[in-house]
């Protein structure tokens, strides 16, 4: 008996090793393939609790440039709140560079004698479910309101459900699930920290993130249509309460290198980006799994009067325009972007008012 007592204790030790060396590996893999994507050893944003969202950013909303507002005439001022993940928001980039700021330059630029503020709502990480709670929040408690809503997704509804497969799927959600449901639902609930750790597991996130880029997804699957439909249901919500607050509404669809359709790309841009594109051949799912999730959502999507789709906007690229990943953009890839919006924009926001002068009413 005491043999075997004393054989348990080994396994018991060597398997608690053996755990403890997985997850230092996984450790490992995770920060360094986020350093190497993201230059970051973390994914996703410095966050803090939000009661609408979920999280939101701890540098709060990222600042706009080139912004401007007519003293005196609120009737030639126009406001655009900007709603994304990462690539709108650009906290990267200088925020001059950022999709709002660039946007900003342009109509204040030509558009007079109208003036355009544009805020910059984006969050890294969002996706269209999280950023619907966030417009939510900022109609109901920012004071600057809009005349015109802009939603610029894609790649973040792709990823999320593609490694989640579920249509709720977004940034921290098995975290906060487990953390709420699994007190009762799991039997080591009442252990609190060994049930965060499980669900915060860096083992677990490898095995999941290899699963996403080893296993290709079923265009055909029942959790695929449920995610596109609740996706357009939470479009056309954000059109009817824009539209309440006397606010028009747009998507866009944002261009990716993973779902490009042109054949006609610059030779020698697409040969830089062929050097700097990361998983190209060693995960070809990757880019077939954002195809049928982006697919999915631009054939719904398809006539909505909200929606422009910007698949192909950088194919006449002269410049590299996606950083490694293949979603992110250079400065040159967001001026692109920005051109390609910006008759959307003003068709949506025409500058059509009798020219004012002097300062005063």
């Amino acid at each position: 008996m005491k043999r075997f007592f004393s054989l348990a204790a080994r396994t018991v030790k060597w398997l608690f090793f053996a755990a403890l060396a997985v997850e230092v590996l996984s450790f490992a893999v995770i920060t360094t393939s986020n350093w190497i994507i993201y230059g970051s050893l973390r994914e996703g944003p410095k966050a803090v609790y939000d009661p609408y969202t979920l999280f939101l950013m701890e540098n709060g909303i990222w600042p706009t440039a080139n912004c401007e507002v007519v003293n005196f005439h609120p009737e030639l001022s126009r406001t655009i709140w900007f709603f994304g993940g990462s690539t709108m928001r650009a906290s990267s980039a200088p925020y001059e560079q950022s999709i709002p700021s660039l946007v900003a330059k342009a109509l204040n630029g030509r558009d007079k004698p109208c003036a355009f503020n544009c805020l910059n709502f984006g969050v890294n990480s969002f996706n269209s479910l999280l950023e619907i709670k966030y417009l939510q929040k900022q109609f109901l408690e920012y004071i600057i309101k809009p005349n015109l809503v802009v939603f610029y997704d894609g790649a973040n509804d792709a990823n999320y459900f593609a490694v989640q497969k579920d249509p709720y799927a977004h940034e921290g959600k098995e975290r906060a699930q487990g953390v709420i449901e699994s007190y009762y639902k799991s039997g080591i609930g009442l252990l609190k920290p060994v049930n965060a750790a499980y669900f915060a597991s860096f083992t677990r996130e490898l095995l999941q993130k290899f699963l996403y880029t080893a296993t290709p997804l079923d265009p055909n699957s029942p959790e695929l249509a449920v995610f596109v439909e609740q996706a357009v249901a939470r479009y056309d919500f954000a059109e009817r309460l824009s539209g309440c607050y006397n606010a028009k509404f747009l998507l866009f669809l944002q261009p990716l290198y993973w779902v490009e359709t042109c054949q006609d790309v610059n030779t020698t841009v697409a040969a830089s980006e062929q050097q700097t594109i990361l998983g190209r051949k060693s995960f070809p799912h990757v880019r077939d799994n954002f195809n049928i999730v982006y697919a999915a959502l631009e054939k719904a999507l398809a006539g909505k009067p909200y929606f422009v789709n910007l698949r192909n906007a950088l194919c006449a690229r002269t410049a590299p325009a996606y950083t490694a990943d293949g979603v992110h953009n250079t400065d040159a890839g967001r001026e692109d972007i920005v051109a390609a919006m910006l008759p959307h924009i003003r068709d949506r926001l025409p500058c059509n008012v009798p020219t004012v002068t002097g300062d005063q009413p």
